[in-house]
């Protein structure tokens, strides 16, 4: 594929298309990561035989693709998009900085706002300062400037989460997500999207903990982590008769075998999150909640627990395929030919769930699902740290 050069009008300067840039601009509009990402493939493809091409010509391009898919709407708002703004500065402790409509916008987004509600209060903020003439605003008078425009040109709620997240982050304490699910159940693809939606850098996968743990534990020590979590049983030290496991349910002893060996390393985690007030994603079918030691960080933090669930067989086997062709390395009959056993720990895990009053909340569709949990950390936070702009602290 021939190197595509993108040239601006009417200097003439140019560099190369890439497509992470284009990820990026796509996501700071509200996109989900895994359409962001697909439309930003789509528009390379489309330029494979392409030499150079405008800035303008290439906006034209993506606008068409977002009326396309999404709404006229969208594609206003991307052809319109501001970018830092230096005749308003804003002043910190620390600096002093050129407004932006993107960053505040990203800000806000962080605060699990509505995308599109992010982006109209930003600019509607932007217009407010430009209104009022403007040209430096210390970042203490541009809070109460954000949740009055919130207020009054977008809802209540998202400037009721505003306040509440301001709290949360003055506290210094950490979010903690706890994601449980089965293999298949979209897991990773849903802490890639909160990581970016509420700007958290730490993120962790038990399968990482357990590949970390296993190399240096002998399999004669740990034998059920020399497989994976609905296959475990296979290392279970148990008779075997006529080639099975002498066991009531040796799936899900199998899986709390591992779980045991993993313990440790996951309370670890959590234990280093809480210590160095850093937000953390902890992802994986062996983040099940009722086995986790979280004392420490419901007294110091805000934890979310979360069990993801596919409920329909034939939608996991559909995944569980398509997870097999899209990874070499994870062939994908594997996987169908365990779907009994993946379908059984699932089972118990949605019990123990239920039992322990945790969310299960079914990955049907992908925006939903990050809607269900983004709500779910917005009512712990608020909770916790309940807005009230007329005790508002908005000095600190």
């Amino acid at each position: 594929m021939a190197k595509t050069t993108v040239y601006k009008e009417p200097d003439g300067d140019h560099a190369p298309f890439l497509r992470g840039v284009l990820t990026k601009s796509l996501l700071n509009l509200g996109l989900p990561f895994n359409e962001a990402y697909d439309m930003a493939q789509t528009i390379r493809n489309d330029l494979k035989d392409t030499d150079k091409i405008s800035t303008s010509e290439l906006r034209k391009r993506v606008s068409a693709m977002l009326e396309q898919r999404y709404s006229k709407a969208l594609c206003h708002i991307y052809g319109h998009k501001a970018e830092d703004v230096a005749d308003i500065l804003v002043e910190t402790p620390t600096r002093t900085e050129a407004f932006s409509v993107d960053v505040l916008a990203h800000s806000l987004g962080t605060c699990a706002i509505d995308p599109q509600e992010a982006i109209h209060g930003a600019r509607k903020v932007y217009a407010s300062l430009k209104k009022t003439g403007h040209t430096l605003v210390h970042h203490k008078a541009l809070r109460r400037i954000v949740y009055r425009c919130l207020s009054e040109t977008c809802s209540k709620q998202s400037a009721d989460r505003y306040l509440a997240w301001r709290r949360f982050e003055n506290s210094g304490q950490p979010l903690i997500l706890l994601i449980c699910g089965i293999t298949g159940s979209g897991k990773s693809t849903l802490s890639t999207e909160l990581g970016y939606r509420l700007d958290i850098a730490r993120m962790q996968s038990t399968d990482m903990i357990r590949e970390v743990v296993r190399s240096y534990l002998a399999a004669p020590v740990a034998p059920t982590l020399q497989y994976s979590s609905f296959e475990a049983w296979r290392g279970l030290p148990a008779p075997i008769i006529d080639g099975e496991v002498e066991l009531d349910n040796p799936v899900i002893t199998g899986f709390l075998s591992q779980l045991t060996t993993l313990k440790p390393g996951l309370n670890a985690a959590i234990h280093r999150a809480i210590t160095e007030h850093e937000h953390l994603i902890l992802e994986g079918v062996h983040v099940l909640p009722t086995e986790l030691n979280l004392e420490e960080a419901n007294d110091n933090g805000i934890v979310v627990r979360v069990m993801l669930a596919s409920l329909e067989k034939k939608i996991l086997r559909k995944r569980l395929k398509r997870r097999g062709q899209e990874q070499d390395n994870r062939g994908s009959e594997r996987y169908l030919n365990s779907l009994d056993e993946i379908w059984d720990l699932q089972s118990y895990l949605l019990s123990q769930a239920d039992s322990a009053g945790i969310s299960i909340i079914p990955n049907t569709r992908f925006k939903d699902t990050v809607k269900d949990v983004l709500d779910l950390v917005n009512l712990k936070i608020a909770r916790k740290f309940p807005p009230d702009p007329d005790n508002m602290d908005w000095e600190a």
